[in-house]
């Protein structure tokens, strides 16, 4: 194939793989300001109707290694294409659940969308990795990093400009308008999208491994949900032990069955690997650190006496500069490697952080928040996806990349699951701003935490 050939076959596939990020991403904050006018629709408190966001996160984060292992074994392409259809029949199931079947109905849609999405995702990522040479995949990872920020940081706006478009009672359009875009993309996907053959295995498909991978991460997260670092007593009650406990056992007959699999869905070898531990703690604290944007807005009324609900237009702060860091991390991945970055980026969060703790909680303005939360902003646009996904894929092989993707990034979920408990117990534990400060603190220690550990890896140049 001719230069010009390549160059649009490579633009096909990054175009439709960024569509499926955008896509996959949305329905991850989306449906979060909806929530309330969702669960009065049926009838429900706030206690059940929480679960239409819980059950997404807890099979998104479970489900995410073992479809990521099935598109290694028999190819990116069909899993993609499933994966697509996966979500729009998942959506689909959500927005008919108000007049057929109920809350029920709806929860059903939402884990099917988790498939669809927790497959889309790290295919996408690992496809976009290996398909461009070496020398441009860093710039690459960051387009797809800064869909993925796109989406994440403006999904809760467009769950809430859709309900304001269609109003409380057409809350199921939200779900509908998504169907023909997965439509037309899976069509796309299937003309357009190069047929990769996946490392078909005449090995047995470790099915039992997947199974009780898959419930021992859930019950893994659920535990986390209910802890309390501030309170002593949440760690002995029975909604921490009984599932923490089953997640014990099932990490013991998981290694069990993945020691004797032909074909295992998680290497335990990785577990050697200095660098793919490595990667995976710089993962975990990542996803510390991100998650910390879902407490701007309290931050913001509280520093600045400001009405409750009105502090979320500070969090376009970080959205906004956290789309140039993507771009930036990956061209300087292309030069650098990922190391140099990421340990730049983590350096610019840690002060974007330490600046709002220590300046802007003692000399409250907008303009000074504004300033502290772009340099978080850019920190963590520079730090989250391209290089981490980068790291991984130095150190797997490329018949394991998409599994390899999958798993930072249940690592990173987990992250994300495990955090927001004591960020809020910092919030809770202090007085006035206090609080707030010392949350700010220990996610700037995340970063630093993450800095350490990238003292470890060794980039491949």
């Amino acid at each position: 194939m001719d230069k010009g050939g390549s160059q649009k076959r490579l633009g096909a596939i990054l175009a439709i793989y960024l569509v499926g990020l955008l896509v996959g991403g949305l329905y991850v904050g989306m449906v979060a300001p909806v929530r309330t006018v969702v669960q009065a629709s049926f009838g429900l408190d706030d206690a059940t109707g929480i679960w239409m966001i819980n059950i997404y996160t807890l099979f998104y984060a479970a489900l995410i290694p073992v479809i990521g292992k099935l598109a290694d074994r028999y190819g990116r392409k069909p899993t993609f294409v499933i994966c697509v259809i996966s979500f729009a029949v998942g959506s689909m199931l959500c927005g008919t659940s108000l007049h057929l079947g109920g809350f029920s109905v709806l929860l059903v849609g939402r884990v099917v969308q988790a498939v669809g999405a927790c497959g889309m995702i790290p295919v996408a990522n690992a496809e976009i990795g290996t398909s461009f040479p070496k020398e441009r995949r860093g710039m690459a990872l960051g387009l797809a990093a800064a869909v993925t920020g796109l989406s994440n940081v403006f999904g809760a706006a467009c769950g809430s400009g859709l309900l304001a478009l269609f109003g409380n009672d057409g809350w199921p359009w939200m779900f509908f308008v998504c169907v023909p875009v997965c439509v037309l993309l899976g069509i796309a996907a299937a003309f357009l999208l190069p047929k990769r053959e996946g490392e078909v295995s005449e090995d047995a498909l470790d099915i039992p491994g997947a199974i009780v991978f898959v419930v021992m991460v859930l019950l893994l997260l659920l535990s986390f949900r209910s802890i309390d670092f501030f309170d002593a007593k949440s760690f002995v009650s029975f909604d921490v032990i009984i599932p923490f406990a089953g997640a014990l056992i099932g990490i013991v007959i998981f290694a069990i069955i993945e020691r004797r699999a032909q074909d295992p869905i998680f290497h335990l070898e990785y577990l050697k690997d200095r660098q793919i531990l490595a990667t995976c703690g710089v993962s975990f604290f990542i996803g510390c650190m991100i998650i910390s944007m879902t407490l701007v807005p309290e931050f913001a009324e509280h520093l600045l006496d400001l009405p409750i609900g009105s502090g979320g237009y500070y969090v376009a702060a970080i959205g906004i500069f956290s789309l140039f860091g993507p771009v930036i991390a990956g061209k300087l991945i292309d030069r650098l490697g990922p190391k140099k970055p990421l340990m730049g980026g983590l350096f610019i969060a840690a002060l974007g952080f330490l600046f709002v703790a220590f300046f802007v909680t003692e000399h409250p303005s907008s303009l000074l928040l504004i300033i502290g939360l772009s340099v978080i902003g850019l920190g963590m646009g520079l730090s989250m996806g391209a290089p981490t996904n980068y790291m991984i894929l130095e150190s797997t092989s490329e018949g394991e990349s998409t599994v390899a993707i999958a798993t930072i990034t249940l690592i990173r979920q987990i992250g994300t699951t495990l955090s927001p408990a004591l960020l809020v117990g910092f919030i809770t534990s202090g007085i006035g701003m206090t609080g707030f400060s010392h949350m700010m603190c220990c996610v700037a220690v995340f970063c630093m935490i993450s800095m350490i550990i990238l003292c470890f890896y060794r980039s491949k140049g």
